[in-house]
Formats: C-alpha cells, structure tokens, sequence
C-alpha cells in the first residue's frame, strides 16, 4: 500500500527537495572531513590506503559541494567550488582585466569570481608595477603571498598599505572561504597576523597608518616595536581606544609595551610617575618626545588628573602610594577612560585585568573597586577569581560572587577562605541541606568531611528529598561523584560540570551530544562540547586519552581535533593520541576499515575506541575489500572455478542472511540462521545492523562476482533501510544494481532497480530526478511484458507527478495504470491509483470524473484487507477516498 495521499506544492517540493540536496551535502562533507582528518594524522603507508579508501566511498559522491544561487558580491564570497572551476579571467587576462578596474570593491569582486595565478601576477608587477587600485584589491586577500605582499607595498603607497587590515573582513582565498551552508552566519573575524617581512616594511611609515591596520601591528609580543617606532602615540592610543571586545589581547598588549617601556626609564620615581599619567594619554609625539621633557612645565597639563591606565604600569610600591593619596573621586576620575556613563567600558576586560593588577601590587579594597568589578562581571562573568579580593567592600558584588561560586570550585574557596571556618557539624548531610548558598555548603563539607564524603547517606538523603542544586554543585568538585547526582543537576551545561572535578568532567564527557550524533552537527552542539573538552584539558582534569576513552558520541572528540588550530600548542599531544587510536586499529582491521567507518560514524552514539573496536561483519569486509581493490581477479586462488570461490561461498552467505532477516521483519515466525538471538524483530534488525554496514561494498564486489546479488539487493534490503531511516543508501545501491544488470544483459534486474532508484528518490524529496527513473523502469516493464512491475511503477510513477503539480500527466499515467493492476490481480494497488487519479481529475476540474474515481476507490479499499503489515495503510487510503468522496459530493445548499 502506498504512503500518505497528501502532497505539496510542485514550487515548495522543489525547494524542500533543494533544502534536502543542501543538508545531505552538509552532512555528508561533515563526516567525511572528520575521517579525511583522522586518516591524515596515520603514518604514510596507512594514510595512503586510508585515502584511498575515503574516497572510493559513497560517502566522498554525496559531499561534492553546493552551489547555492547567489548574486552581487556574495555569490564570489560564499562560491565553493573548486578554483579551476570557477568562472572569470585566469593568468594573463586577469592581470589584464585587474589594471582596468575604477575601485578597490571591484577589484575584490574580480579575484573572487577568478582562479588567481599569484605567480604570474607577481611577475606582471615586476614587469609593470600595478597601479594603487589593483594594488589594494590584490593586498587585501588574505591567501597573497607575502613576498608579493613586499612587492606591492614598493614603492611605498600608504593608501595601498592600510587596505591590509582588510584581510580580518574575509577577504580570504577559495580554499579558506566559508562553505555555503553556512552563508547566514555571521564571519568569524580575527586580526590577521602579518609577517616579519611585512611588518619591516610598515614600521617606518607606522605614525601614518590607519587605525585598523595599526590594531594589526600590536600584535602580542610584537607591540613594543610599534610604540618605539610612532612619532605619533596619540594615533596608536586611537586605535586601543576605539577596539571592540574581540581586539582586547592586542589593546592589552599596547598598554604592556607602554608599561616595558615607562618602568625601563621611570623605575620607581613616584613623581615622574604621576607627570606621565596625566600627560600621555594627551600627548601627540613620540613616547621618547614625552619622557625627554618631562621636566619642562606645560601650561594647564597639572589640572589633569592621572589615567588609571599609566599609573597600573608602575611598579608595586609606586602604585600603591599613588592610589592611596587618591581620594574616591581622584580615583573615579582617574577610570574614566575604563569606566564611561554605564559605569563599565566596552573593553570592560581591561579593567578586571587593572583590578587584579591593583590586587598584585598589594593596594588595599576600596569601594571604588567593588563598583566596577560589579559592572564588568555583568559583562565578563568569567573573571570571578580576579575580583575575589575584592568580596565584603560592597553588597551588590557580594551577592554576583555568592550567586556565581557555585559553578567556579576556585571562586568558591576563595570566598569560604574569607570566612571563619564554623564547628564540625553533628549531622553534616542535614547541615548540607539546610544550605542554600554554595560558599556555606563549601564552609560545611571542609570542616565537616575534608577528606571523606559521605556518597552513601547523601545518595540515600537524596533519593529522599532532592538537595538543593548550590549543594550538588558543590558535591561535583569532591572525588567520586556519582552519576545519580550529576543527573540530578537541572540542565547543566557541560562545561560548568567538567570544571567542577575529574568525576564530574567524566560525566560530562558521557553525555556531548543533546539527543543523537547528528544533532552534534545539525544543531551546533559541537560548539558546547568542543569548549568542555578544552575546559578539561586546559585545566589538566583529564589526560588525553582518558578524554578520549570517555567522550561520546565518538564524533565529538574528531570534530575537536579537526577544529584546532595549527598554533595551538595542545593540538600536537591531541593528534598524537588520536593517530595511536587510529593506527593501531586499522592495522587489527586491515583493508576495508576506513569503508565501515564511513557508515558507522554517522550514528555511533559510543566513544571512540568503540567506534574502532572489532564488530560482526568486520571480517566480511576485510576480504570483500581485498578484492575490490582488485576487481580483475574474482577467484581468490588460482585456477579455481569462479562459482566455487570462497568469495562466491561469503556472499552466498551473505544474501542468504540478509534475506532471512528481511523476511523476519514481516514475517515473525521466520528463522535466523545460525541461531542468532531469538527468532523476533529486533533479532533481525540486530543482524542487519551488523551486515548493512558492508551494504556499498558487496554491491561493489557484487556486481563483478555474484551480479544477482547486486541485481537483488536494492529490494532486499528497502524494507530494513526504510525502517532504520536510512532511505538515502537505497539511491547508489539502486544505480549499482542498475549498472550491473544492463552489463550483464538482465533486462527484468534493470527495470527493478530502477523502479527502486524512483521510490528511493521520490521517500528523500527528489521529485524531479524520480520521473526519469520512474519512466525508464515503466518501459522495461512494458518490454519484458510484467503486468505486476509495470503496474506499481505507473503507480508511483503518478504519485511522483502528483506532488510536482504535473496533474495531466499524472492522470494519463494513472488511467493507464487501472487496467495493468486488474491484470495482475492486486485489487488494493488499483484502489490507490484510483486515489491519485481522483487527485489529479479533481485539479483539472474533472469533477464528476474524480468523484468516480474516489468511488471505485473505496470500493476497492473497502472489504479487501488481507490482514498483512500493510492493513493500516489500506485503512489511512479508505479514509482519504472516503472523505474526498464526501467533499465532491456534498450538497452546498446544505
């Protein structure tokens, strides 16, 4: 019996079916990029075969990338496809067409369209300087080369230089642009990290460069040359002025190398000391200028007060003595380049970074202080410990430092720490309870039972009556905490838990994903679980390895190591914890392990060693592999007879498991063979679970040893598929059963397994690429004369042009169809296409016509249950007849 009698719009079922194209690409490129990661982390014989093995896969097809329908600007900058091809000007021409270009913005848009040589660009410059235009558009890509970057910034053109800081725009080659799916997200921007090569170049010329540009020198580590280099700080100062949140390691990183800079030349001169801080926040020559006249009197510079900024740099006992001849509003005014009209700045990091500064050097709390750590934790709650210092100066802070301890086990002690250590409690599990403030339940469990919980009363206290959640967190930070406890925390972030202690980071590495493996991609839950796993180890909570033995779903810790990046100092001990995973599995496995990767990855819920532990099926795979790497010897020794192999004895098996276990899904009294697991559903789905991974690969080695098999596999295996939701692999096994069978010559195989490739496209939404497949299978069918194919083909068929809203079609296809089902004898199918034929006459305004057919419908429906799976379709199809019947022929003056 057919699906459902609804359909949509023949616009909307296009577009779903272009959304469906998109998220299959997505997911598939997904997977495979994670596995393409891994394989590259093996040492070269295994990472050639496990290349190779990638991509010979179904998997590598369904990745290719989606070209989504763009225009203007955004149709360059989100094209994904690969450079070569790509449309627009290459080599010469480009150069060309570069020196003819009015702006800088269209220069941009021709590189993006275009598959751009740097070589030979580089060469036409040297010939012939490019001109101030091109210039900028070539400068500001992110993939030029550094030398040609030198290049064009000789002869120097400061309008050229500063179109650099364009490079944080994503202004980036084809290889690093953002892929399609994600064209609505916004771009990551990060400052862009320039050469040593380019950075002598800019240097000399730094006081005239452009703030954003300028941002980009001050670079960690690199800024101190910058403030050496300005004939104009009062510009550099600009630029740390006006950065945003994202800028603040390089505000920071200013105001370090002023600092390095004022202590080298001050040292601890209390009085030259406090000049500077009034004076160079102002000053408009070189820091050098400044520190050299000192000395001279500036009319009007002593109405000025210091800036908090200057006066941090110095060392310890100047800054203390300073701070304490300030009064309140000496000090308020002092902050006012951090604190503006919302009490908090934008960069509102820098001045927790003052306060802890503040903390170093030993100045006493004052009130001042809790204000403004207060207003920055509305905004950085993460820099709890830096302000604890600060706790009892003032109510409102004391209550965000109370409300947020109970996620920050550091936080926490800290505060407890300030208070007086209270009495061993009598019964410390009712004490607990009766806590509802994590510090006090911190003070409790440290004086009560330092070094011993007590898991069994509280366990058993629990199960009772639930404790309070600032308690359980607190609970999370001691050795063994259980997992009845940490399930009881109410949707706890991952990360909150993992920073709480071993246990609970193993907690909550067992639980990444929200609801499947496929959510840790479609819903960005790798976001969350890539920061729990680097909260873990960069606090050193777990090694390694013990990460990856607990995380799960196994997609989570690849999804992590293929994000890090090559800077980052922990990405070299990841990937070699990984690669030993992987090494040493594959070399167990042999050939064919990347292959059952491939299909298991997807919606392995388990943890990685999981993933590649030895499963039912594996050893099927290993020598089915071993042949198809080469396909020119079927028999496995020589000289035997093809049909006596033992590759022909493994697949024989093969299908006749795969066939037992499909007729048990219908038909429970069937038998497993071998006596796997009792004769039930779940039995066989267990089996099919354990041989449907190898589902590509036999139809692959198949359709050269044994191509019945592949002829038959598509319609062996459509009800398991469909019932595990995986109607997608029907589509290759559909097109390799039909490649097979018109090899062979075997016109019946061919017309069923493209009737299979049309039901297969027409369940994913593929509606357009289901008429030709359908229509082929239908004039097989007429050819090799089978009323029964050639009657449920016409079927769906109809069905396939209903839902594009190609209704005469559809009604001549169904007319056509009656008479091959009374052929056939199959009363129920003519019941469904006299359905679908009521569908289409009703919108061709056939009206009368329609209702006879919703007539003969449930005349057909009604009375000829067979009591068979497909009895509550029948009655789903009996309603539909029943109720457009009705619809038709109602009176409309009732």
């Amino acid at each position: 019996m057919g699906e459902r009698a609804s359909y949509g719009s023949g616009a909307g079922s296009a577009a779903r079916s272009d959304r469906a194209r998109t998220a299959a690409a997505h997911a598939a490129a997904s997977w495979l990029g994670m596995l393409q990661w891994a394989a590259g982390l093996l040492p070269a014989p295994e990472r050639a075969r496990a290349v190779a093995e990638l991509d010979a896969t179904g998997l590598s097809v369904a990745a290719a990338p989606f070209h989504p329908v763009e225009y203007g600007t955004n149709a360059a900058l989100h094209d994904t496809r690969p450079v070569d091809e790509r449309p627009g000007p290459t080599g010469r021409e480009l150069g060309a067409a570069l020196r003819s270009v009015e702006t800088a913005e269209d220069g941009d848009r021709l590189l993006d369209a275009a598959h751009v040589d740097w070589d030979a660009l580089a060469a036409a410059h040297a010939r012939d300087p490019f001109p101030s235009v091109p210039s900028r558009a070539l400068i500001a890509r992110g993939d030029c080369p550094d030398p040609f970057t030198v290049a064009l910034l000789t002869p120097w053109r400061v309008e050229v230089a500063n179109r650099i800081a364009a490079r944080q725009k994503n202004r980036t080659g084809p290889a690093e642009r953002r892929s399609a799916h994600r064209a609505h997200t916004a771009p990551l921007v990060r400052c862009h990290d320039l050469s040593d090569d380019i950075r002598k170049v800019l240097l000399p010329h730094v006081s005239h460069l452009r703030t954003p540009l300028l941002r980009l020198l001050l670079a960690p580590g690199k800024a101190r040359e910058v403030v050496r280099a300005t004939a104009r700080l009062d510009r550099l100062l600009a630029a740390v002025d006006h950065g945003d949140y994202g800028h603040l390691p390089r505000i920071q990183a200013f105001w370090d190398a002023v600092g390095a800079e004022l202590r080298d030349t001050l040292g601890e001169d209390r009085t030259t000391w406090t000049t500077v801080a009034r004076r160079l926040t102002r000053h408009k020559g070189s820091l050098r200028e400044l520190l050299d006249t000192l000395g001279d009197p500036i009319p009007g510079s002593r109405k000025h007060d210091p800036d908090l900024r200057v006066l941090i740099q110095a060392p310890p006992s100047v800054l203390t003595a300073i701070v304490a001849d300030l009064d309140d509003a000496a000090l308020e005014r002092a902050a006012e380049r951090y604190v503006g009209d919302d009490r908090v700045r934008t960069a509102d990091g820098l001045l927790v970074t003052a306060l802890a500064q503040l903390e170093r050097a030993g100045v006493a709390p004052r009130r001042p202080f809790a204000r403004w750590a207060h207003g920055a934790l509305a905004h950085r709650p993460g820099e709890l410990a830096e302000v604890a210092w600060l706790y009892g100066r003032s109510p409102d802070l004391d209550d965000s430092l109370i409300r947020l301890a109970r996620l920050r086990p550091d936080l926490r002690r800290r505060l407890a720490a300030a208070h007086a250590q209270p009495p061993p409690a009598v019964d410390p599990v009712a004490e607990l309870r009766a806590q509802h403030d994590a510090v006090r339940a911190q003070l409790v469990l440290d004086s009560s039972c330092p070094d011993d919980t007590p898991w069994p009363r509280l366990l058993e206290a629990h199960a009772a009556e639930p404790l309070p959640e600032p308690v359980l967190w607190v609970l999370a930070s001691r050795p063994g905490f259980p997992a009845a406890l940490a399930r009881a925390l109410p949707g706890a972030r991952t990360e909150d838990l993992a920073a709480q202690g071993a246990d609970a980071a193993r907690h909550a590495l067992a639980h990444l994903a929200g609801r499947s493996p496929g959510d840790v991609l479609d819903h960005l839950h790798a976001g969350t679980a890539g920061s729990t796993i680097h909260s873990i180890r960069a606090r050193g909570t777990l090694d390694d390895r013990t990460v990856l033995d607990t995380a799960r779903p196994a997609a989570v810790p690849l999804l992590y190591g293929r994000g890090l990046l090559p800077g980052d100092r922990s990405r070299d001990a990841w990937n070699s914890a990984c690669a030993e995973l992987f090494t040493d599995a594959a070399r167990r496995f042999g050939p064919g392990f990347w292959h059952c990767l491939v299909h298991r990855l997807p919606t392995f819920e388990g943890t990685l060693p999981e993933l590649l532990a030895p499963r039912p099926g594996d050893a099927l795979a290993s020598r089915l592999h071993r042949l198809a790497e080469n396909p020119n010897r079927p028999a496995e020794n020589p000289g035997e007879p093809g049909g006596t192999s033992p590759v022909h004895a493994l697949l024989e098996r093969y299908e006749e498991r795969i066939r037992a276990a499909t007729a048990l899904l219908f038909h429970p009294d069937a038998d497993l063979p071998d006596g796997h697991g009792s004769p039930d559903r779940e039995a066989a789905l267990r089996l099919l679970d354990a041989e449907g991974e190898n589902l590509p690969l036999v139809a692959r080695v198949a359709s050269t040893v044994r191509p019945g098999l592949a002829i038959a596999l598509p319609r062996l295996v459509a009800p398991y598929l469909r019932e595990r939701g995986r109607i997608a692999e029907l589509v290759p096994l559909a097109e390799s059963a039909r490649r097979t069978a018109a090899r062979v010559a075997d016109r019946c195989g061919e017309a069923d397994a493209e009737g299979a490739l049309g039901r297969a496209l027409f369940l994913l939404g593929r509606y357009e690429e289901g008429v030709p497949a359908g229509e082929r299978a239908l004039a097989l069918f007429h050819d090799i004369g089978d009323p029964h194919g050639a009657a449920r083909t016409s079927r769906d068929l109809g069905r396939v042009l209903l839902f594009l809203h190609r209704f005469p079609e559809a009604a001549t296809v169904l007319e056509r169809s009656r008479p091959l089902c009374r052929e056939a004898g199959l009363p129920l199918l003519e019941g469904d296409v006299c359905l679908f034929l009521g569908h289409a006459l009703r919108h061709l305004g056939r009206t009368a016509e329609a209702a006879t057919a919703y007539r003969d419908a449930v005349a057909l429906l009604d009375g000829n249950g067979d009591g068979s799976g497909d009895e509550s379709e029948r009655e789903r199809a009996l309603d539909a007849a029943k109720r457009e019947l009705d619809r038709l022929t109602a009176d409309p003056t009732r």
